[in-house]
């Protein structure tokens, strides 16, 4: 996996190079794991000086995966990290992992629904959850919609120097990310990575 680092693009963001190949079903055929993006980000929330982390779509599925999870456990200074997926299994999983990180609490619930319930101020929304194709829709179009749900339920609540990172951006269109990017860039989000996962930040004078 490459970088091109800011000053070196003409658009001013890392660019991974290339989007991975798709075979004749239309699942990857080989792809990196996401833990450079991952390291990165904790490292650029940490900068900034971030409080809160909002995971959508939790667990410890392995290093494809990249555990996430674990990453803003162990690599940021999160007061609060909220991990959310539907699947009990999963966030079981991350409540036995976590045990020694009081400051993070895991949940089984809708994740677009928490967002939108959500109090507080979000420093750093990580997507990564699965949403089914509507009977008939085009493939792919699920994750689209939801993702851009997601981001407009969260909205309000981002701080003004908040990040979004999400998962699988490399992928053919319609995908999480086809809707979701340019809708938060006319917030003033902007594009600092993009390929196997799409980092979006923006940059005020605080939280």
């Amino acid at each position: 996996m490459s970088f091109n680092f800011p000053g070196n693009s003409p658009h001013g963001h890392v660019a991974f190079d290339g989007v991975i190949e798709i075979g004749e079903n239309g699942f990857w055929r080989h792809r990196s794991p996401p833990t450079l993006s991952l390291h990165r980000a904790a490292a650029m929330f940490n900068a900034m000086n971030g409080e809160t982390i909002i995971e959508i779509g939790s667990g410890l599925q392995g290093e494809m995966s990249g555990n996430s999870i674990l990453v803003w456990a162990a690599k940021t200074q999160a007061r609060k990290i909220v991990a959310i997926d539907l699947e009990e299994h999963h966030i079981n999983d991350v409540r036995a992992a976590t045990r020694q990180f009081p400051n993070v609490e895991a949940l089984v619930c809708d994740g677009i629904a928490y967002l939108r319930d959500f109090p507080g101020t979000i420093d750093l929304l990580y997507l990564d959850f699965w949403t089914p194709d509507p009977a008939g829709a085009q493939a792919g179009s699920g994750r689209t919609n939801a993702y851009l749900q997601a981001y407009q339920n969260a909205r309000d609540k981002l701080s003004r120097n908040a990040m979004i990172l999400i998962d699988d951006t490399d992928h053919i269109h319609p995908w999480k990310h086809t809707l979701i990017v340019p809708e938060a860039c006319k917030d003033g989000f902007r594009e600092i990575w993009q390929g196997r996962q799409t980092l979006l930040a923006r940059h005020g004078t605080g939280r």
